[in-house]
């Protein structure tokens, strides 16, 4: 428990420090509107994905991640309940000055998922709309807010309120994600992690097989690829302002064999995989390949995301998305394996 635990204020503490670094460039936007401050926060936006991705392992079981996760990566985003659209030029919190006379972490936060489930008004998918702006068409790139809708007289119009906006959504989600961190501190006698070291063993660990499980398979697997594979449409992607779903997929397979594996970086242990090898080596030879493989898979799906499944029937990059969720099948016997032999009930 304590290496896994360890690994997750690892990442947990990594993540903090890529959003401290997204903060510091969209105030530098906020401050300085220009093509080069707006680079530098997309940048910085896509740079904060891969660790949080890895994170997310760690849900599925009312654990720290799962508290925020509701407003930190929900999506699909409706546009037109944060900003402007192509068809709605006054949409959005931002426009409608009469309704929300003033922008403030507490009107962000009241109002996330009001009126429907994509009113999401915080998190990533908030912040990536603000950076990137609307795409039109599924076929085109990401996409290209210009720069002058931050800068006063610019295009659009409430500049100064779309400024708040970007600020207050960012600094929420540090917030957030600040207290994933703090939760994961064994040595604070009220944390998360104590009590996760505190309960019987086995139902720790049931809580860190089911996490790895369901990430894997429920919510990679199903939802996050074979969805947008099956319906090829834009919604059903992860980052579709940015296009940069491939990064989040990679980073959330990872994860998973991350706490398989008990590693993160350079925290390395005890570990799920080691419990399975002691009364069954086979087994964990074989997980251990399963995951590479997938991973690989995952990989050799040519970016971006949403182009390959789009993709004509047969034709490379929508083979590329099949052969990946393929590898998945036989991961999900395994999974099973798995927890039949350290006495665990999942929800795959």
């Amino acid at each position: 428990m304590r290496q896994y635990i360890a690994l997750m204020r690892a990442n947990s503490s990594a993540v903090v420090d890529k959003l401290e670094a997204l903060k510091s460039a969209t105030d530098a936007l906020v401050t300085n509107p220009g093509e080069d401050t707006l680079s530098r926060a997309r940048e910085a936006w896509l740079d904060s994905r891969p660790g949080y991705g890895q994170l997310e392992v760690g849900r599925f079981y009312n654990g720290p991640v799962d508290v925020v996760n509701g407003v930190a990566n929900e999506w699909p985003v409706d546009e037109k309940f944060i900003d402007y659209t192509a068809d709605d030029p006054t949409s959005g919190i931002i426009n409608h000055t009469d309704e929300f006379p003033e922008i403030t972490d507490q009107v962000l936060i009241a109002n996330d998922e009001v009126g429907g489930i994509e009113n999401l008004s915080t998190g990533f998918h908030a912040i990536e709309f603000l950076l990137w702006g609307q795409r039109l068409q599924q076929s085109d790139g990401p996409g290209d807010r210009p720069y002058t809708d931050y800068v006063d007289g610019g295009t659009a119009a409430n500049q100064a309120r779309r400024r708040t906006y970007l600020q207050t959504a960012t600094e929420i989600l540090l917030s957030d994600l600040t207290g994933v961190k703090d939760a994961w501190d064994v040595d604070d006698p009220d944390s998360y992690a104590t009590r996760m070291v505190t309960v019987p063993p086995l139902v720790s660990l049931a809580d860190i097989v089911r996490g790895m499980t369901s990430m894997a398979i429920s919510e990679l697997y199903y939802e996050r690829m074979s969805d947008p594979y099956l319906t090829q449409n834009r919604k059903d992607e992860e980052s579709c302002f940015s296009e940069s779903t491939q990064i989040d997929l990679a980073a959330n397979m990872l994860g998973v064999e991350n706490v398989y594996l008990g590693r993160y970086g350079s925290v390395k242990g005890a570990s799920i995989s080691d419990l399975v090898r002691a009364s069954n080596p086979k087994l964990d030879d074989t997980l251990r390949k399963q995951m590479q493989t997938t991973r690989g898979a995952i990989d050799a799906i040519p970016p971006p995301f949403d182009h390959a499944v789009i993709a004509p029937e047969g034709s490379a990059p929508r083979e590329a998305v099949k052969a990946a969720l393929d590898t998945f099948v036989p991961m999900v016997d395994s999974f099973r394996q798995m927890a039949d032999l350290l006495d665990i009930k999942t929800n795959i």
